[in-house]
């Protein structure tokens, strides 16, 4: 039962900071970047005193694959399970997930998250929003954590310059 399982990640455990960095690497051409915390630090002054610069450790797919999987990953927002996860004016992608937890002595505990990208045409921003045993009528992913992310996105996007492409009147 676990081969058949670990094919779609039930049995497998990783970190969130794992999870996003799989799924920026699915959005960003392939390849794999080494994750950091800290662009930079300056002092008081106002000079650098340090600076981290992107790094890429891979390649982990191809370009095109990567390209199909930014408009699957729109997909979902614009009409699978992530529906709810659309921000008007742009462009996002995404993935649902629900899991078992598999450390839990409740054997319906399920963890609900959610994976937002924009904007997909050139991913600046990934949002994951993981709600452990929500308590509510639904553990779907889209569901409840898609409309989390939306919330960031729509703060976010605006805030780091990144303005909107779509016209929200036409819609």
């Amino acid at each position: 039962m676990e081969l058949a399982s670990c094919s779609f990640g039930q049995s497998s455990k990783v970190s969130y900071l794992q999870m996003l960095t799989a799924v920026c690497a699915v959005v960003n051409g392939g390849r794999l970047m080494q994750p950091y915390l800290v662009q930079r630090i300056t002092a008081p002054d106002g000079t650098v005193v340090k600076e981290t610069e992107p790094t890429v450790k891979r390649q982990v797919i191809s370009e095109e694959t990567s390209a199909t999987m930014c408009k699957l990953m729109e997909g979902v927002v614009t009409g699978g399970t992530g529906t709810r996860a659309a921000v008007p004016g742009y462009r996002v992608g995404g993935k649902s997930g629900t899991s078992q937890k598999l450390d839990s002595k409740n054997e319906g505990a399920r963890i609900a998250s959610f994976v937002a990208v924009a904007p997909i045409e050139a991913p600046r921003l990934a949002v994951l929003v993981c709600l452990d045993e929500p308590h509510s009528w639904t553990t779907s992913g889209g569901a409840l954590s898609g409309p989390v992310c939306a919330e960031v996105l729509q703060k976010a996007l605006p805030y780091l310059g990144i303005a909107p492409t779509e016209d929200t009147e036409s819609k």
